[in-house]
C-alpha cells in the first residue's frame, strides 16, 4: 500500500472542518428572538360609565342575541339565556310567567332573587 503525503491528511481535515462549519447552522439552528414593535395606542376616552347596556351592530349574516335592553315580554329563550344569571330553566320560567310590567313581576319567577334582580335591572325592559 503506497503511503500518502502528510499534507493530504491536512487537506482532508480542512475539508471536513469547513463542511462541519457550513452545515452546523442547518443541523443545529439557533433560536430566533422575537422582535417587538411598539405602536402608540390612542388615549382612552374619558367618558363616564353609564348604566346603559352596549348596543352591538348587526349585519346581514350576524345578528347579536342581545343588543341594548332586552324586552322580557318578546325575547326568545336563547336571548334570555344570554343574560347573566339566567340559565335554560329560568329562561323557560320567565317565558311561562309572561307578561311582565316591572321588576316586581319578575321577582315572582322562581330562581330569580334580589341579587339577580339587581344584575338584570339595567339590562331588561318590559
Amino acid at each position: 500500500m503506497p503511503s500518502s503525503p502528510p499534507w493530504s491528511a491536512l487537506l482532508v481535515g480542512g475539508v471536513l472542518l469547513t463542511a462541519g462549519l457550513s452545515l452546523g447552522p442547518v443541523i443545529w439552528p439557533r433560536a430566533q428572538a422575537p422582535q417587538v414593535t411598539r405602536v402608540a395606542l390612542p388615549a382612552p376616552a374619558a367618558t363616564a360609565p353609564s348604566r346603559e347596556p352596549p348596543t352591538y351592530p348587526a349585519t346581514a349574516s350576524v345578528q347579536p342575541l342581545i343588543s341594548g335592553r332586552l324586552n322580557l315580554n318578546t325575547a326568545t329563550t336563547e336571548q334570555l339565556e344570554a343574560l347573566p344569571r339566567v340559565g335554560p330553566a329560568v329562561a323557560a320560567r320567565i317565558v311561562a310567567g309572561r307578561p311582565y310590567r316591572s321588576l316586581a313581576d319578575l321577582d315572582r319567577v322562581k330562581g330569580i332573587g334580589p341579587s339577580a334582580l339587581q344584575t338584570l335591572q339595567g339590562l331588561v325592559t318590559f
